[in-house]
């Protein structure tokens, strides 16, 4: 744990956010009436857990733990009061946690000048970052406008989010499957803001080894 404080240490990171993948999938077979909790807590553990990856960042450490811990606040809340509105609270607090671990990464390991492990790993934590930001985008899309988006999309938060990840996640890698598509105008903006990040990030990749090789 003290080295991890010492150094930027993304592995922690990534490792969590392949569990937020797994977690999503798994809750998917529990019934509604919990499945949304057990992924709220779930989550929120493992965010703490990604906070390790980035402790070497005061500000941006008490900040994020603020944040996670109001989410955990308002998942207390809507188990309590059973309040649909604290579900998108939750996901408003994700997105926002997602999109601030999203710049705090990009600018440690983007255009860097050198690469090493911790880097390479730094990159496909924020790779996975940036898919779960579009599906919790995705998410908010259909729940406030079911028609946005067709295919196999289930009504409930739990499916919905899974099968957004998945769509997402299609959409960044441009495989484009064409099970589930955009129907309305915004939703086809989203998909395309995710196709041009998706391309576009491998190519600032594949500049910043190639960078770091020409200063080897």
């Amino acid at each position: 744990m003290q080295e991890a404080k010492n150094k930027n240490h993304f592995i922690w990171l990534t490792v969590a956010l392949i569990g937020m993948l797994i977690t999503g999938a798994v809750t998917t077979e529990f019934p509604e009436s919990f499945s949304f909790q057990i992924l709220e807590y779930s989550s929120i553990s493992l965010l703490f857990l990604s906070l390790i990856g980035i402790w070497k960042d005061r500000n941006w450490r008490i900040s994020l733990l603020i944040l996670i811990g109001i989410m955990l606040l308002s998942t207390v809340l809507r188990g309590i009061t059973d309040l649909q509105y604290f579900r998108y609270i939750y996901m408003y607090l994700l997105l926002a946690f997602f999109v601030s671990v999203a710049w705090l990464v990009g600018r440690r390991v983007l255009l860097t000048g050198y690469v090493d492990l911790n880097i390479i790993t730094g990159s496909i934590a924020l790779y996975l970052i940036l898919g779960f930001i579009w599906a919790i985008l995705y998410t908010l899309l259909i729940q406030m406008f079911p028609e946005a988006i067709s295919g196999p999309v289930a009504e409930n938060w739990t499916e919905a989010l899974s099968t957004m990840t998945y769509f997402s996640f299609v959409t960044l890698t441009t495989l484009g499957y064409g099970d589930i598509s955009p129907t309305t105008p915004l939703a086809e903006v989203l998909v395309i803001l995710e196709a041009v990040t998706g391309m576009f990030y491998f190519a600032i990749v594949v500049a910043s080894l190639i960078s770091a090789n020409r200063k080897q």
